[in-house]
């Protein structure tokens, strides 16, 4: 069996972690020195058999998308979910090699792709049904006594892909939280409000700040300062929109909110696109993921101005809103951006990204959705 330098590998996985953002060089590099040895390493939901991402060394051609297609359950990584990750894992210890090839995966996959029937996993990261692993995938004639000499190496870079692994987490969690919308977020010219799935508020305007204590709908509760709503109902119509904002990463609203003392208003659930990229390795691991901008109009609020509401409600730049505001009047693209004194290319670019910012397919989904907007809001002046 050949011999990696065990100390520059070990340099290898933390630079590789925190410079190249994940940790499949390093498995690269394993698969390099062992080229009859089969070694994956892949983040994946375990029960819905959704690979977040993965790479894949040593099991022939085509494999990754073999592996995809297949429609039988892989019965490795469900090992994943209850094994002790202080140790390295032999799924032989679970299910026994001949038993493995029995199953319908093994004739669907593994014996096409390196003939494989046990393997030996380091399990990198657990959230929910949701794991991060590499693996020794050892093909059925592989010897005992070679297994066991991986099995030795596996042991003794476990710790160090453990902690990169956890450095990487550690580190991209920061970055999110160190994001700053204070700029844009004094900008949307009504409380405005950010927080997470769980309705705690991560951040809010000035407007928010002055208003939300004797605000007649929305409520900043606890230590953790959740927001929440004065009323049972008013709560639950926030939790569901929030619910859904999130779910399925598209603005929702106006969501009509009927106070009895207070008239009625409009709420608005605009999910927050993270600026950092962040690998698809690494985002079922990191919560929460998707922040939510929360706006409220109410009935009793003082006239705006259009420009200024769909910019609130939709997410998009006051450029952006002149430009649907033009839209809305039935002007053409072309005749909008003369009004506008803008290039065409230019009101192109910012109608893209309006439509982007709103969840919206087409320039007439985003006009139809920004005129059901103006409709509902009475108290709307109407720019000149």
């Amino acid at each position: 069996m050949p011999r990696l330098h065990l100390e520059s590998l070990f340099a290898k996985i933390y630079s590789a972690a925190l410079l190249d953002g994940g940790l499949s060089q390093v498995v690269a590099e394993i698969a390099t020195a062992y080229p009859t040895l089969p070694v994956t390493y892949q983040a994946q939901c375990v029960y819905r058999n959704t690979l977040y991402d993965s790479a894949i060394f040593n099991h022939g051609p085509n494999a990754v998308e073999n592996l995809i297609k297949a429609e039988s359950a892989n019965p490795f990584p469900p090992i994943a979910l209850t094994c002790d990750p202080s140790d390295i894992v032999k799924t032989k210890d679970t299910i026994a090699p001949d038993e493995v090839e029995k199953l319908d995966f093994y004739h669907e996959f593994l014996r096409d792709h390196g003939n494989i029937n046990r393997a030996t996993g380091i399990i990198l990261h657990r959230h929910g049904v949701d794991t991060a692993f590499i693996a020794a995938n050892f093909p059925k004639e592989f010897s005992e006594r070679d297994e066991e000499g991986i099995n030795a190496l596996l042991r003794q870079l476990r710790p160090h892909l453990q902690g990169a692994f956890k450095l990487l987490l550690e580190v991209k969690a920061r970055e999110i939280q160190a994001q700053n919308h204070e700029i844009w977020l004094e900008q949307i010219p009504t409380a405005a409000i950010i927080v997470d799935p769980t309705l705690k508020i991560l951040q809010m305007n000035s407007i928010a700040e002055t208003t939300l204590p004797d605000h007649p709908v929305l409520t900043a509760s606890g230590i953790t300062r959740q927001l929440g709503a004065r009323s049972l109902a008013a709560r639950r119509q926030i939790e569901h929109a929030i619910g859904r904002a999130y779910e399925f990463a598209t603005p929702v609203g106006p969501v009509e909110i009927q106070e009895p003392e207070f008239g009625s208003g409009l709420l608005f659930a605009i999910p927050i696109a993270k600026k950092t990229d962040i690998s698809l390795t690494l985002e079922p691991f990191l919560t929460p993921r998707l922040p939510i901008l929360v706006t409220y109009f109410s009935s009793q609020d003082k006239p705006r101005r259009a420009h200024e509401i769909l910019s609130a409600t939709l997410g998009i730049s006051k450029r952006e809103s002149e430009l649907v505001q033009e839209l809305i009047a039935g002007c053409t693209l072309r005749d909008a951006t003369d009004r506008l004194g803008i290039s065409y290319n230019t009101g192109r670019n910012q109608l893209a990204s309006a439509q982007s910012k709103a969840g919206c397919r087409s320039q007439t989904d985003l006009v139809r959705k920004a005129t059901q907007i103006l409709a509902r809001l009475p108290n709307t002046a109407v720019d000149k």
